[in-house]
């Protein structure tokens, strides 16, 4: 006979002997309803520089969290890493300590010539290319955004007279194969995929999962189309002002969110 140590298994999150979750070192109370993530520790320290009152209230293992307010409405900014197993790790730990809406503020590749480097596209579903949402619905192939996270983006973007685009991006685990070969770029493109990015899909699934909102908003760093890219050295200026009204733009519709 062998002995049954499944007992274990009947709580769903680690904690740690203080009750802190293992991978973002936070604890319920410590966040916000409304949070917004970026795989770049860059854009969110940028993003809690923006906020009044900014808190470090996590940081382990790779992942920073800060808490905050926008014009007195209660925010969270964090890291998600790269890729869609990084970020489902920081979705669950999140939700578990009380956010309801999560909203990715990333970069990405564009595929579209009305999308250049700088350009700002909103995500209304997202290509799950990507393996970590077959754990949460295995037949979802193009999770949808909240459409009440989506409106608020839009709305927010209007307001501050920021251009931006609308459409389906394509996430996946592969960021030079899955994304910088001829193949795939003319396979999504002519499939009306507006960008590549790497976590999208991963958090609209994972959101409606555990019954949260979710929504995307990326900036273009790279047009695989025209080969204009950051990382050469080009149309940098126009990528900050992107990126920058992007941000603003983002916590704008967040913190509208938190007190609707």
């Amino acid at each position: 006979m062998t002995e049954d140590t499944s007992g274990w298994l009947t709580e769903r999150y680690l904690r740690l002997p203080d009750g802190s979750f293992p991978h973002l070192g936070i604890r319920e109370g410590d966040v916000a309803a409304v949070a917004l993530l970026s795989g770049s520790p860059e854009r969110v320290e940028l993003m809690a520089g923006m906020l009044d009152g900014t808190e470090r209230v996590g940081d382990c293992r790779g992942y920073a969290v800060f808490t905050g307010s926008l014009d007195g409405a209660p925010l969270t900014v964090a890291t998600s890493g790269v890729g869609s197993p990084s970020l489902a790790i920081a979705a669950e730990e999140l939700i578990a300590c009380g956010v309801s809406c999560l909203v990715r503020v990333g970069s990405c590749a564009a595929l579209s010539p009305r999308l250049p480097v700088g350009g700002i596209a909103v995500a209304t579903e997202a290509v799950s290319d990507e393996g970590t949402s077959r754990y949460y619905a295995p037949d979802v192939a193009r999770p949808a955004a909240s459409s009440r996270v989506t409106g608020a983006l839009l709305s927010a973007a209007a307001r501050r007279g920021t251009a931006v685009k609308m459409g389906p991006v394509r996430s996946t685990d592969s960021f030079y194969e899955g994304e910088r070969t001829i193949e795939m770029i003319r396979r999504w493109k002519d499939r009306g995929v507006l960008a590549f990015e790497m976590e999208t899909s991963c958090l609209f699934t994972v959101a409606a999962a555990l019954g949260c909102e979710a929504g995307s908003v990326v900036c273009a760093g790279t047009n695989l189309l025209t080969g204009e890219a950051t990382y050469r050295g080009e149309r940098l200026e126009e990528y900050a002002a992107g990126q920058q009204a992007m941000l603003e733009f983002a916590l704008a519709a967040a913190a509208d969110l938190a007190r609707n």
